[in-house]
């Protein structure tokens, strides 16, 4: 017994689409090159801010120090004129702090007895300085403009004394009170001066 044929459908095969192997190793190298690019891009972005962060953590022990200084300046001269003068006083270190804290309070009780200009206003002169200020010559010291002017003077010249000739102790920098001699003072008010200006000195330094 004969079966009928059946007519089998071909499943049409896909035509091969022939593969160009340049373009496949451009496209792969493209692909890791961009890779590579990204990777740099965000090791540079990080490094940057490690570096931002590492400079932050380097500068922020002298801003503390300031800051320091500036708290313990204030906890010994609270109350007094000289008070106002703590933010620059504080922009110097240690040593020149102590001394300009030391020497005003034995020249002029820490600013309430002071050289006055014409007028009664407060001339800013707290350390005995004889040199002129910019508003010249009052009861025979110098008159500043202001505190920030007083401070950068007065400590300009502390620093000098401390650095170039080596005057780091209240003794040695008797030469604020007598000059190059001390041979027209009493050596009573000698010992006092160095005995006053070393109390608050070794306070702060």
């Amino acid at each position: 017994m004969s079966h009928p044929k059946t007519n089998k459908k071909r499943v049409p095969q896909q035509a091969k689409i022939p593969i160009d192997l340049a373009t496949l190793k451009l496209s792969h190298n493209m692909f890791f090159g961009s890779i590579l690019s990204l990777s740099l891009v965000i090791g540079s972005l990080l490094y940057g801010a490690c570096l931002s962060v590492s400079r932050m953590e380097i500068a922020s022990p002298v801003s503390n120090r300031n800051i320091i200084l500036e708290n313990n300046v204030r906890t010994i001269v609270n109350g007094y004129p000289i008070e106002a003068m703590i933010p620059y006083i504080a922009e110097y270190d240690k040593m020149t702090a102590a001394f300009l804290v030391g020497i005003a309070k034995k020249e002029s009780n820490w600013g309430k007895r002071i050289p006055r200009d014409e007028s009664g206003a407060d001339c800013f002169n707290y350390w005995g300085w004889r040199g002129a200020g910019s508003r010249g010559i009052e009861m025979g010291h110098g008159c500043f403009g202001s505190p920030e002017e007083a401070i950068g003077i007065v400590g300009g010249r502390l620093d000098t004394l401390i650095q170039k000739y080596k005057r780091d102790t209240p003794a040695k920098m008797i030469v604020w009170k007598c000059g190059t001699s001390c041979l027209g003072h009493s050596p009573e008010s000698v010992k006092k001066w160095i005995s006053d200006v070393s109390f608050y000195f070794k306070k702060l330094n």
